[in-house]
C-alpha cells in the first residue's frame, strides 16, 4: 500500500497534534507499560477532550512488567478512556486492539465532517478520508511506529531504537475500513524534563547532559521494584549500595575506567540508560 507523506516541517508541533486529533474519529495514545504516568502527555489528553474525540490508551511493552503493577498504573486511565495492553509475546493483544477500535467507533460514530461550499476558502490541509480514521499519538520511542506497522500488517514506518525517527504526517491504510494518521516524532522538550524523557526513551542516552542522574533514576526503580532483576542482568551484587555506588561498582566490573583506574561514570551511566530504553534491562 502507498503511504502519502505531507511536508509539514513548517507547521508548529501543537498545530500538528490538534490537526491529527481533529481529523480522527478515535485517538490512540501510546504509553510505555514500565512508566505509564511518565509517558502520558496531559496537554495531548486535554486537547483530545477539548476537541471531543474518544481515546484508547495503548499500553505498549506490557510484557516487560508484572500484571499487578500494570493494574495499579491504569486505574486512572480507565476513567478517561479504553485501555488495551499490547505485548509482542501475545498475538491476541493485536486482535484485541482492532476489536476495541471497532467497538469505540460503533459507540461514538463518525466525527462531524464539514462540507465546503463552492466559494468557501480552501482548507489549510487535506481531510483524511476513511470509514474509521485513527490518530496515533505518543512520545518518541514508546512504540508508535511498531504498532502502526503491526496494524498495517507490513513495514510502512521506519522503526528505530533511537528516539524521534518519525517525521512529518503520514496517512496509512491499515485495513479496508481503518486508516491511520501517524504523528510526528518531534516533541518539544523542556530542560527540566530531561530525566523524564530519558526514562521513557524520548531522548537518546548519547544526547543526555546529565546521564548519571538518569542512570540513578533507573537504578532507583530497580531498588524499589526489582533489585534481583538488576543484579541478574549485570551479574552483580549491589547489596546495600546507594545509587551512585552501584554505578561505580558496575563501572569497575565492566572495566569502564579512565586513566589512573578512575571509574568512567559517564560511560557506565549511558550504558544503563541505553539498556533500559532498549528493553534489555527489565523490571
Amino acid at each position: 500500500m502507498r503511504r502519502t507523506k505531507m511536508k509539514s516541517h513548517h507547521e508548529p508541533y501543537w498545530d500538528l497534534v490538534k490537526r491529527i486529533i481533529t481529523e480522527s474519529d478515535i485517538v490512540l495514545e501510546v504509553l510505555d507499560a514500565r512508566l505509564v504516568e511518565l509517558s502520558r502527555n496531559e496537554e495531548v489528553e486535554n486537547l483530545i477532550e477539548e476537541v471531543g474525540r474518544p481515546v484508547i490508551f495503548v499500553i505498549n511493552k506490557s510484557d516487560l512488567v508484572s500484571k499487578d503493577s500494570l493494574k495499579k498504573s491504569v486505574a486512572k486511565l480507565r476513567e478517561r478512556g479504553v485501555v488495551v495492553f499490547l505485548s509482542t509475546k501475545e498475538k491476541g493483544s493485536w486482535r484485541m486492539l482492532f476489536s476495541k477500535i471497532k467497538q469505540v467507533f460503533a459507540k461514538h460514530g463518525k466525527r462531524e465532517v464539514v462540507e465546503r461550499g463552492r466559494f468557501d476558502p480552501k482548507p489549510k490541509y487535506r481531510e483524511v478520508k476513511g470509514e474509521i480514521v485513527v490518530g496515533v499519538l505518543g512520545y518518541p520511542n514508546v512504540g508508535k511506529s511498531s504498532i502502526i506497522n503491526q496494524l498495517a500488517h507490513k513495514k510502512k514506518v521506519q522503526v528505530s531504537k533511537k528516539a524521534g525517527t518519525t517525521h512529518g504526517i503520514h496517512w496509512i491504510k491499515a485495513t479496508d475500513e481503518i486508516k491511520l494518521i501517524d504523528s510526528p516524532g518531534v516533541i518539544p522538550l523542556k530542560k527540566q524534563d530531561e530525566l523524564r524523557y530519558a526514562l521513557i526513551g524520548a531522548r537518546n542516552p548519547e544526547r543526555l547532559k546529565e546521564p548519571e542522574v538518569a542512570a540513578e533514576a533507573v537504578i532507583d526503580l530497580f531498588l524499589r521494584l526489582g533489585k534481583k532483576a538488576f543484579e541478574k542482568f549485570y551479574k552483580i551484587d549491589i547489596g546495600g549500595l546507594e545509587n551512585y555506588e552501584v554505578i561505580e561498582e558496575l563501572a569497575r566490573k565492566k572495566s569502564h575506567l579512565k586513566k589512573g583506574g578512575v571509574e568512567d561514570i559517564d560511560r557506565t551511566s549511558r550504558m544503563i540508560v541505553r539498556n533500559w530504553q532498549q528493553g534489555k534491562l527489565k523490571l
